[in-house]
C-alpha cells in the first residue's frame, strides 16, 4: 500500500514514571493521519490508582487531582483500540508507549496490540545524524513545529504527527520510499545504509559545483522535469550555490524542501553584484518559480506628486509616474509611509492643503484657521512667501534640509515646559515620525524626471567596468567598458544623454521597481554615480566618467590581484 493510501495513527503516552510494567498510565492521546491529513483525534485522561509523583505533575502539568475519578485503563483502553483500529501505530520511541500500552492490556484482562508500529525516533536517528539529539523538543525546533502542549498526550501526539510528516517527505525524495513496507523497513536499516548522501545531492556536488566561477551572477535551480523552481543572486556564484549543499540538515526547513527537489544548478554571470540584483528581481517575476517566496508581483509603490503646475502647489501621492509638469518623488516603500510624509509636510511647512475648487474663492479656510497654512489664495504675504515654503520642501523631501526635525523638538521641549503635556506629547509622536520619514527622503533623493546619471560599478573582469545609464530616474541601459575606452563610452554616453530627448510619457511597473532597486543601491554606494543635467558639459561629463571608469577598473585589478 502507498503512503499516502495508508492510515497511521499516531500516539503518546503520559505516566506515573519511566518504569513501564511498574508505572501507571495517566493519559493518552493519539492522532489519525490518512492522505497526510487529520482525520480524527482522541485524547483521554486516565486514573491510575495511585498519587501522580511531584515531578511528574511538574512536568506533564497532570496532577493527582486531574486523575482522581476520571475512567480506569480498563475502561479507556477499549475505546482506543476501537480507535486505533488496524491503521499503522506511529510513536517517538514507539516501543515506550507499545510496552506501556501492553502492560495495562494485559492487566485489564484485554490481547495486546497487534498493529504495524513505526518509530519517528528511529526515522529521525538515520536521517538527522547530525543533529546532537532526537528528543521530540529538539526536533520540533529544528523543523519549526509549534507544540501546544508539550508533555501532554495530544500536543505531543500531533507534533509526532507533523514529524512524520516530514520525515516522510524527505524519505520519498532521498530514498524512494513509497509505500509502507518500505517505510516500516527503512526504521531497521543499518545506520551506514542511510547514512549516504542522496544520489542527486551527489550528483550536484561532484559534476556542477566545480565548475561554478567566483563571479557575480545569477543561479537558477531546477527540478527532475527541468523547471526552474528557485532563482537566486550572488555576488560570488561559487560561495553562495556550494552554501547550499554544505551542513544541510542544519537548514532552515524551506531550504531542505528546496534541495529535496533539486536536480540541476545553473547560472549566468552578470558582471557586477548589481546587475545580478536587477536580473534576480526581473527572471523571479517572470518566471514565478515555486521556491521563491518574495519578488514575485510588480508592486504599486507610491510617489508624492508636488503639483508645481498650479500656482500654489500641493502635496499628495499617487501610485504613478506622469509626465505631467508636475514634480514626483520617490518611490516609497508603503502607502501608509507616503499618507504620513503628506500629512507631516502638511503641518511642518504649511504647504496648502485644500482642494482646487476651494482654493479658487479666494479666501482662507479652515486650514488657516487651524495655523497650517499662510492662505496664499487670498494674496499679501501668504502668497508672496509661498515660493519659500515649496523650496523648503523641496529640500526637505531631497534630504538636503533636515532642520524640520530641530524644529519639532524645540516646539515639544517648549511645550513641556510650559506644562501642555498633551501638546508635547503630539509633537513627540510628530518627531517620531519624522524620523520615520528622514530614512525615507534617501529613497526620495530628487525629483525623478530630474534623476540622470551614470553609475558605475566595478566589473568581474579586470579593467573594466560596467555602466548603468540613469535618464529620468528609469534605467535605460547597462553598458560593460574596458578602462580607457574612450570611444566606446563617448558613444554610449552620446546615445543615451541626448538633451533633446523627452521623458517618458509613463513609467511601467517593472520600470518602478527598477528605479527602487537602484535608489536602494545609490544610497549605500553614493560615490559611484556621476550625475548630468541637460546643461552639462559633454566633454566634461565624458571625462567624470571616465575617472569613474578608471577608479572602478583600478578596483577590479585589485580585486583580481
Amino acid at each position: 500500500m502507498r503512503i499516502e493510501e495508508a492510515t497511521f495513527v499516531v500516539v503518546d503516552t503520559e505516566t506515573t514514571g519511566a518504569r513501564a510494567g511498574e508505572d501507571r498510565l495517566i493519559e493518552v492521546g493519539a492522532v489519525k493521519l490518512r492522505g497526510g491529513q487529520v482525520v480524527d483525534r482522541f485524547q483521554q485522561l486516565v486514573d491510575p490508582g495511585r498519587h501522580v509523583p511531584r515531578r511528574i505533575a511538574e512536568l506533564t502539568g497532570i496532577s493527582t487531582a486531574m486523575v482522581y475519578g476520571q475512567p480506569r485503563a480498563s475502561e479507556v483502553l477499549p475505546q482506543f483500540m476501537e480507535f486505533l483500529g488496524d491503521a499503522v501505530m506511529v510513536a517517538h520511541n514507539l516501543p515506550f508507549d507499545r510496552r506501556v500500552l501492553d502492560e495495562e492490556l494485559d492487566l485489564a484482562g484485554l490481547d495486546p496490540l497487534h498493529n504495524d508500529g513505526l518509530c519517528t525516533l528511529r526515522l529521525a536517528r538515520r536521517l538527522l545524524s547530525a543533529l546532537p539529539s532526537k528528543g521530540l523538543t529538539l526536533l520540533a525546533d529544528h523543523f519549526g513545529i509549534e507544540i501546544i502542549g508539550r508533555h501532554r498526550a495530544l500536543g505531543d501526539a500531533e507534533a509526532t504527527a507533523r514529524l512524520l510528516q516530514l520525515l516522510a517527505d524527505r524519505l520519498v525524495t532521498e530514498f524512494s520510499v513509497t509505500t509502507v513496507d518500505e517505510l516500516l523497513a527503512f526504521q531497521r536499516r543499518r545506520y551506514s545504509d542511510t547514512r549516504r548522501e542522496p544520489a542527486h545531492l551527489l550528483r550536484i556536488r561532484q559534476q556542477v559545483l566545480p565548475g561554478l566561477p567566483e563571479r557575480p551572477g545569477v543561479y537558477f535551480m531546477r527540478d527532475r522535469a527541468g523547471r526552474v523552481i528557485y532563482v537566486g543572486k550572488a555576488r560570488s556564484l561559487r560561495h553562495r550555490v556550494r552554501s547550499y549543499f554544505v551542513g544541510v540538515d542544519n537548514h532552515p526547513p524551506r531550504t531542505r524542501r528546496l534541495l529535496r527537489e533539486v536536480r540541476d544548478v545553473s547560472w549566468e554571470e552578470t558582471g557586477t553584484e548589481l546587475a545580478a540584483l536587477l536580473e534576480e528581481s526581473r527572471l523571479i517575476k517572470n518566471l514565478l518559480p515555486v521556491h521563491n517566496q518574495a519578488l514575485r508581483a510588480y508592486r504599486d509603490y507610491p510617489f508624492l506628486r508636488l503639483d508645481t503646475t498650479h500656482a500654489a502647489p500641493a502635496l499628495s501621492w499617487v501610485p504613478r509616474v506622469g509626465y505631467d509638469g508636475a514634480e514626483y518623488y520617490g518611490p516609497l516603500a508603503r502607502r501608509d509611509q507616503a499618507g504620513e510624509l503628506v500629512e507631516l509636510v502638511g503641518r511642518l511647512f504649511g504647504l496648502r492643503e485644500c482642494d482646487d475648487h476651494t482654493f479658487a474663492l479666494s479666501r482662507p479656510c479652515l486650514y488657516h484657521e487651524m495655523g497650517r497654512c499662510a492662505a496664499p489664495c487670498a494674496g499679501g504675504a501668504g502668497a508672496k512667501q509661498y515660493p519659500e515654503v515649496v523650496d523648503a520642501v523641496r529640500g526637505f523631501l531631497t534630504g538636503r534640509d533636515d532642520e524640520a526635525s530641530g524644529a519639532v523638538e524645540r516646539a515639544m521641549f517648549e511645550a513641556a515646559r510650559g506644562r501642555e503635556y498633551e501638546l508635547a506629547a503630539w509633537y513627540r509622536d510628530q518627531l517620531r515620525r519624522l524620523q520615520r520619514a528622514m530614512s525615507a527622503q534617501h529613497q526620495v533623493a530628487g525629483a525623478v524626471h530630474d534623476h540622470h546619471a551614470v553609475l558605475v560599478e566595478s566589473h568581474a573582469d579586470a579593467g573594466r567596468a560596467q555602466l548603468f545609464m540613469i535618464r529620468h530616474g528609469r534605467l535605460v541601459a547597462r553598458v560593460d567598458v574596458s578602462a580607457g575606452d574612450e570611444a566606446a563610452v563617448s558613444a554610449a554616453l552620446a546615445r543615451h544623454f541626448d538633451p533633446a530627448e523627452p521623458p517618458p510619457r509613463r513609467f511601467e511597473r517593472h520600470e518602478v521597481d527598477e528605479i527602487r532597486i537602484l535608489a536602494h543601491w545609490m544610497r549605500l554606494q553614493p560615490t559611484r554615480q556621476v550625475p548630468w543635467t541637460p546643461a552639462a558639459d559633454p566633454d566634461a561629463f565624458n571625462q567624470a566618467v571616465l575617472a569613474a571608469i578608471g577608479a572602478a577598473a583600478g578596483a577590479s585589478r585589485a580585486l583580481a590581484a
